[in-house]
């Protein structure tokens, strides 16, 4: 799975100061628009008895679909050139809006932000194409839509600054109330600063048990952390992260030599197969004791369980594109590649056995 700093590093190429990661990235308040289409000022908060008359929905049950352009809100004038046409957006249009439609980040100049600043917006899209404008964002950072819950009104985007690194946060979209430190603390602490602002967090793809999986990853983009978005939009951790934490307090590595761990995890996403490994930095260059941990967890039992794990003297990592090919019980030979220094080799790991080298790695 491509992670998502990773193609944004790659399709725009930008380098803004990690320092701008901070902050909310939103440049005005959610306003109503009056009926020539022009931005009226910002308020602190906006209610249906001060918006401007709107006929695109004024009983329950609207359906988008079935009203006619007339009846629909206007088209806003004097846009920042390059930003597609939208529609104003109102407090009786939500009566509108449903699943079917998606959260959209467009920016000025194909859809591509550009260091130095580009007018970017956050839209709804219906499923006929319209958009609908929600709020004007900050210039200085690229912004993505990484996933939204149309019925809790929410939306977590990314935001991407100089470094490999991105910031998520969680936008209210009828208030634009952002969110820096969010999750309830259900997020993985290796995920998250002093502050409780999160970084470098994606949707990994639907979860068996419901919801959503999403993933964390290291500094160098390496998946490190799992938990779920449930379907009622909340957070919720995996009971086994309360051991994993305690293990990187305790002093685990990940191959990078930096505190954390890593990952394998099956195909469909129902089962991960963690490993704290224990540096040796007594010499030249830093390695593996030979001793470490395994946390195996059934992620939609939510259940886990531990084993002493037999390593090589190199520090290990999952091979690229390798997954967990067995189950809870037996997780099955996992593919790792473990350097030393400029000494990489290949190893077949397993939970309650010692460590096979092999010639080459792979899926």
């Amino acid at each position: 799975m491509s992670r998502w700093g990773q193609v944004l590093g790659a399709s725009a190429g930008v380098l803004v100061g990690a320092g701008l990661l901070y902050g909310t990235y939103l440049t005005v308040s959610p306003v109503l628009f009056p009926e020539d289409g022009r931005t009226a000022a910002p308020a602190a908060s906006a209610s249906p008895s001060s918006s401007a008359s709107a006929t695109a929905a004024e009983v329950d049950g609207c359906v988008w679909e079935s009203l006619r352009k007339k009846q629909r809100p206007g088209y806003l004038k004097d846009e920042p050139e390059g930003l597609p046409q939208a529609r104003r957006m109102t407090d009786a249009t939500w009566e509108c809006i449903d699943e079917s439609w998606a959260v959209e980040v467009h920016s000025a100049g194909g859809d591509t932000w550009r260091p130095g600043g580009t007018a970017q917006a956050l839209y709804l899209a219906a499923p006929d194409g319209d958009l609908l404008k929600l709020f004007d964002l900050r210039t200085d950072v690229a912004v993505t839509v990484l996933e939204s819950d149309i019925d809790a009104r929410l939306a977590w985007t990314a935001r991407q600054g100089e470094g490999d690194g991105f910031q998520v946060v969680q936008v209210e979209l009828d208030t634009g109330f952002v969110l820096d430190a969010w999750g309830d603390g259900e997020v993985p602490s290796l995920q998250r600063d002093r502050q409780g602002n999160v970084y470098d967090v994606e949707p990994f793809g639907p979860f068996d048990g419901g919801g959503t999986l999403w993933a964390g990853y290291s500094g160098s983009g390496v998946l490190q952390s799992l938990f779920v978005r449930e379907d009622d939009a909340q957070f919720r951790a995996f009971a086994s992260q309360r051991v994993l934490d305690t293990l990187v307090e305790e002093g685990a590595v990940d191959a990078q030599a930096d505190p954390g761990v890593e990952v394998w995890t099956s195909k469909g996403g129902t089962t991960a197969v963690y490993l704290a490994q224990q540096l040796d930095d007594s010499g030249r260059n830093p390695g593996s004791t030979g001793a470490g941990t395994w946390v195996v967890v059934d992620l939609v039992k939510d259940e886990w369980r531990l084993a002493a794990a037999s390593l090589p003297a190199q520090l290990c990592l999952p091979a690229p594109g390798t997954y967990v090919p067995g189950t809870y019980r037996d997780p099955g030979e996992l593919q790792a590649v473990c350097r030393k220094g400029a000494n990489e080799r290949v190893y077949r790991l397993t939970v309650g056995g010692d460590p096979v080298e092999v010639d080459a790695g792979g899926p």
